[in-house]
């Protein structure tokens, strides 16, 4: 089941401890099961990939 379809809004915290904004592009799942989310940053920050348990949709 894909819990962040393509355009979905969701929101991580990034490194810094700034709350970051952005649209899923698309999910994939690595060989060991982890969920893997691509996400377009807002404010032309560009693309990240992380694991969908660090993401969340915002409501």
């Amino acid at each position: 089941m894909n819990a962040f379809p393509n355009g979905t809004r969701v929101f991580f915290w990034g490194s810094n401890g700034d709350i970051k904004y952005g649209v899923v592009l698309s999910t994939s799942r690595m060989g060991d099961g982890t969920q893997i989310v691509v996400i377009q940053l807002d404010r032309a920050e560009g693309n990240v990939s992380l694991p969908v348990s660090s993401v969340s949709k915002v409501n």
